[in-house]
């Protein structure tokens, strides 16, 4: 498991369930205990980072919070140090696969771990919701309710699932049988809305994501500082625009188009350098994405850091973030033929740059127009088009006036716009009206 470093803490207010916030609860309702079931222990991704920000502010809105996670990792250790309540609940090793093995296996495979490994679960979980009396259970991914959604209902608590991508190539199947456990469904944008079944979208409630304020940071030492972990000392003082992508490396995240872009830039006499940075992703697709940046000669301009455990601190000195995800394509990988589904909601890496005053460039997959302004504070280009995307580089690399100007309005955005209270605000009266209802 990866493990989260101890400067990760610092990145969020501590939660604190303090007098002062139960007596405000006191004030609204009674204080409203919720399990979170942390579904994915080791992948500390946007989806864990979005919700960890609005649980550090959970409490003052009503709700006191304790998220249980089926095995150890970096997401519980995060968790638990920014101060939220956490607590290790072990699940079978067959409940413990990821990347869709469980989906991937034979009616009789999945048969055999509802019966030896999910069943037993779902009663102890069911045992805990009832003794310490949660009054619902929230789950930050389909597959989170698809594990642990049966306890809630043998408990007989209401459920919360929050959607925060599109539900594309989970499985139709699967998909339905989500949607059937979920009392309330929150999306993270209402571009989601339309991939939710019809019989189910009085159920859904919209809530953005929340961003941190981040003050003004020295993009010079940002600079310095991310020249010296790829080897470039002279990076701070050269000419080069910089752009991050901050991603798992998987296929729908595009990153194989912004390396098409990169080769065009070159060819354009454009002087740029480009930071991927993410773990936790598809290694096949990874390594394929190192055999085309080497084949197109970009070793030197490309560089590829894997998981970081502060990526705004790569943002901040970036001129520009590029987020060059997929809607649906075919990709050729290695002589097979796979059929791409994106899967974005409401990019986090977008939140973050809009936090740091750093334009974004982006193509229009789910939520994205509701984060970025095309023109003011970011670009917007089709999905899956590195000649476009590649244009709008050229455009951020050719107007410094340009970027100052979009990245002090996307700082405004991500004040007004998207706050972690407001996150938290949304979440907590998502979760009281669940629970008021019937599960």
């Amino acid at each position: 498991m990866f493990a989260a470093p101890p400067a990760l803490a610092l990145a969020w207010p501590r939660h604190v369930p303090t007098l002062d916030h139960i007596v405000e609860a006191a004030h609204t309702g009674a204080l409203v205990r919720v399990l979170f079931f942390g579904d994915t222990p080791h992948r500390l991704a946007g989806a864990q980072r979005s919700l960890l920000a609005a649980l550090t502010r959970i409490g003052s809105h009503g709700i006191e919070p304790l998220v249980i996670f089926p095995g150890p990792g970096a997401v519980e250790e995060a968790y638990r140090a920014a101060g939220v309540p956490t607590r290790i609940v072990d699940a079978p090793p067959a409940l413990l696969l990821f990347n869709k093995r469980l989906l991937a296996m034979s009616t009789r495979q999945l048969a055999e771990v509802l019966v030896r490994a999910l069943a037993p679960y779902t009663r102890r979980l069911a045992r805990l919701i009832r003794d310490e009396d949660f009054r619902a259970v929230h789950f930050n991914t389909s597959r989170g309710i698809l594990l642990a959604g049966p306890a809630a209902k043998l408990a007989r608590r209401a459920t919360v699932l929050h959607l925060r991508g599109a539900p594309e190539g989970f499985g139709r199947g699967f998909w339905a049988i989500a949607q059937l456990l979920a009392t309330r469904i929150i999306l993270v944008a209402r571009a989601l809305e339309s991939g939710i079944s019809p019989p189910f979208r009085r159920r859904t409630v919209v809530v953005y994501n929340g961003v941190v304020e981040q003050p003004p940071r020295d993009r010079v030492a940002a600079r310095r500082a991310l020249g010296e972990r790829i080897g470039r000392s002279d990076l701070a003082s050269s000419d080069e625009t910089l752009f991050v992508a901050v991603s798992s490396l998987t296929p729908f995240k595009g990153l194989h188009h912004l390396l098409a872009a990169a080769n065009i830039l070159r060819e354009r006499g454009v002087r740029a350098r480009y930071v991927l940075a993410g773990g936790g992703g598809d290694t096949r697709y990874e390594r394929w994405l190192l055999a085309r940046r080497a084949a197109l000669g970009l070793d030197d301009l490309v560089h590829v850091l894997g998981f970081v455990p502060d990526p705004l601190s790569l943002m901040a000195g970036a001129d520009a973030v590029v987020v060059p995800s997929v809607h649906h394509e075919r990709l050729e990988l290695d002589g097979e033929v796979l059929d791409v589904h994106g899967t974005e909601g409401l990019p986090r890496s977008i939140l973050e740059s809009l936090s740091l005053g750093v334009p974004t460039v982006s193509t229009r997959v789910q939520g994205v127009v509701e984060q970025i302004d095309d023109g003011v504070t970011g670009l917007i280009v089709p999905p899956s088009d590195p000649l476009a995307l590649a244009d709008a580089l050229v455009r951020v690399a050719s107007d410094p006036a340009w970027r100052v100007a979009a990245g002090q309005a996307g700082r405004e955005t991500a004040r007004t716009r998207f706050t972690v209270d407001g996150a938290a605000a949304g979440l907590a009266a998502a979760l009281r009206s669940a629970a008021r209802g019937s599960a």
